[in-house]
């Protein structure tokens, strides 16, 4: 077996910058070099969207392991092409009911924020404008930001939109 780094390293401060790829690395093989010269290999379960601490999923012993590293600890993130006879651990994704109810929603949604001058996006199935992801079922507990601020901001926008709100 072989390591091969896909990517120099880049430095956790600047991907914190930058939520869509810190989602992006969700189920990805890592390297995170951490302080006191330590370093740890595995994939990416989930980051915090506050503190960005990574719950990463070592093998070993033909098991993985849960480890949680604080984000504080993080100095430098590895994506690595791994040569490996595994392969990552099913993430369940939560029941969501991916209707015609849930496009309309997202439709719906958008067309609000563009109504209300917000640049909104569309990214795999997400909507997303400037450091905001707002994920399926569109609902407001769906908002993923890490400025709280923002995040009520949105919240707001989203609850003032009538109920018989139609896209145009």
């Amino acid at each position: 077996m072989q390591d091969t780094e896909s990517n120099s390293a880049t430095s956790y401060n600047v991907l914190k910058e930058n939520p869509l790829y810190l989602l992006s690395l969700i189920q990805k093989y890592v390297k995170l070099e951490l302080i006191k010269n330590t370093s740890i290999c595995g994939f990416i379960h989930s980051i915090d969207p506050i503190k960005y601490s990574i719950i990463i999923l070592e093998y070993q012993n033909e098991k993985f392991q849960t480890t949680v590293v604080p984000g504080h600890a993080i100095i430098n993130v590895f994506e690595m092409n791994k040569e490996l006879n595994i392969q990552p651990p099913r993430k369940l994704k939560p029941a969501c009911p991916v209707d015609d109810s849930v496009i309309v929603k997202k439709q719906k949604l958008m067309s609000w924020f563009k109504q209300n001058l917000l640049p909104v996006t569309e990214s795999e199935d997400n909507i997303v404008f400037g450091n905001v992801v707002i994920l399926p079922p569109y609902n407001i507990s769906d908002i993923c930001t890490d400025n709280p601020i923002v995040a009520l901001q949105v919240k707001n926008v989203m609850k003032n939109m009538p109920e018989n709100f139609s896209c145009t």
